[in-house]
């Protein structure tokens, strides 16, 4: 995968401030940075990883006790208990306390009746620590490390997509740039021989016809050059949106295709290494670490659970008198009729953890095999340019000779024509086959962590 140096971030974005109002000159490691800064996709795996982290954290706090606060207040219309003289069964006894009240008590300041819960209020805390959940807590950490990696992993293969896509992009404009000047070139040499084929006819050398022929090609090439540079900018279109560099008719590639490309002797790697550090390979890897982790959250389950605890409080509910109060306590909480349950859940996590297994085997394989059909691809892309170059050779060759021909008045403009336009299309397979194995070496790269 292509390293992507943090010092060249900071550059390029200087460089792009500055080229912004004066036309923006862009090279592939540019647009690559700016790709893993600005593409969507990219920026939401970035979320991905932050909120795994996030999950991670909110599963760490699992381990420390639980605090919670309370507070009661209440004022009731009628007091919950209320029970005064005239309340008495003994009429004796209550005749003779009526009449005390009646003497004594209003004096004083009694009241005639007992009354509880007419107002009141409590504030308190409570704090619970875990000690023992059948390892859910300790699982349950784990299981979110496990989510983090997956999400940084996420993050690396869809880096590698885009980081493809936009060399991809890139290259597709350079290839059809490459051949806008082909066709300008062809142009050119069509518009000057329409010249001298017009001069010729009006002389009575050549027929109309070989004029026509002539014209027709002109037409024909100026057609094709519409065509490529409404892909042009269509191509720079769609590299700009994928770098987040706002378009316009100034931006210009500055890169170049090499034409005399390097063996790819050198970037070879031992297939099985290259799966080896794949990121899919890791993932699969934490794909089969996450169900087993989930197989033993499930046998938690069917665990006792074992809880401390602690509490204290302060107010008044039924009476004037405020006090003080507190408390431990501890709990023990055995699931007796869990196990059936937890079984089954047992089961089904073995079910998960084989079948992620069985990905991870089947994927691997595969994965091997793109490894090594990659490597026969650049080694047979690589074997295609020289082919392509050694074409267009013969075909500038051929071009040349049936030119010098047309010069002694020995063939026809239309073998001419014929020769200039055998030329041009081995200039264009070249130019696809050095796009194909650019793209093809960069693939291999990524897939071979070089």
């Amino acid at each position: 995968m292509r390293k992507i140096n943090p010092y060249l971030i900071l550059l390029c974005c200087g460089l792009f401030c500055t080229a912004v109002a004066c036309g923006q000159s862009l090279t592939l490691d540019t647009c690559l940075t700016l790709a893993v800064q600005n593409e969507a996709s990219l920026q939401n795996a970035r979320i991905d990883v932050e909120t795994a982290r996030m999950v991670k954290k909110q599963a760490f706090t699992k381990y420390f006790p639980n605090v919670s606060a309370t507070a009661l207040g209440y004022y009731a219309m009628h007091p919950l208990v209320e029970y005064g003289i005239d309340d008495i069964d003994n009429a004796m006894v209550r005749h003779w306390l009526q009449n005390l009240y009646m003497q004594y008590g209003r004096m004083i300041g009694l009241p005639d009746a007992f009354t509880i819960g007419e107002k009141g209020f409590s504030v308190g805390a409570t704090v619970v620590q875990p000690l023992f959940m059948g390892g859910q807590i300790v699982q349950g950490n784990r299981l979110a490390q496990v989510g983090v990696e997956a999400a940084q992993q996420q993050y690396l293969l869809q880096q590698q997509r885009v980081l493809l896509q936009t060399e991809q992009c890139y290259w597709m404009v350079l290839s059809l740039q490459s051949k806008k000047q082909t066709l300008e070139e062809a142009i050119l040499f069509v518009d000057t021989l329409y010249r001298d084929v017009t001069v010729a006819q009006e002389a009575g050398l050549l027929t109309r016809n070989e004029e026509l022929k002539v014209a027709l090609k002109r037409t024909e090439l100026q057609s094709d050059l519409l065509r490529v540079n409404n892909g042009i900018v269509m191509a720079k279109r769609a590299l700009c949106q994928l770098v987040g560099v706002p378009y316009s008719e100034g931006v210009q590639l500055t890169d170049t295709v090499n034409r005399r490309p390097l063996p790819p002797d050198s970037l070879y790697v031992e297939a099985g290494a290259a799966v080896a550090n794949r990121p899919e390979s890791r993932l699969l890897e934490l794909q089969s670490t996450a169900a087993r982790i989930q197989q033993k959250m499930s046998v938690g389950e069917a665990l006792p659970h074992v809880l401390v605890g602690a509490g204290a409080s302060y107010g008044s509910l039924l009476k004037d008198e405020y006090s003080t109060n507190g408390l431990v306590f501890a709990t023990v909480q055995v699931p007796l009729t869990a196990w059936w349950e937890t079984a089954y859940k047992q089961r089904t996590a073995a079910l998960k953890f084989q079948a992620a297994e069985n990905d991870r085997k089947d994927l691997s394989q595969k994965m091997l095999l793109e490894t090594e059909h990659t490597w026969d691809n650049l080694r047979e892309q690589y074997a295609q340019v020289t082919l392509a170059a050694e074409m267009v050779a013969e075909a500038d060759a051929n071009q040349q000779s049936v030119l010098h021909n047309y010069l002694a008045g020995l063939v026809p403009v239309s073998d001419l024509l014929e020769a200039q336009t055998l030329y041009r299309q081995a200039l264009d397979q070249q130019m696809d086959k050095l796009i194909d194995y650019q793209i093809t070496m960069s693939r291999y790269k990524q897939i071979s962590s070089r």
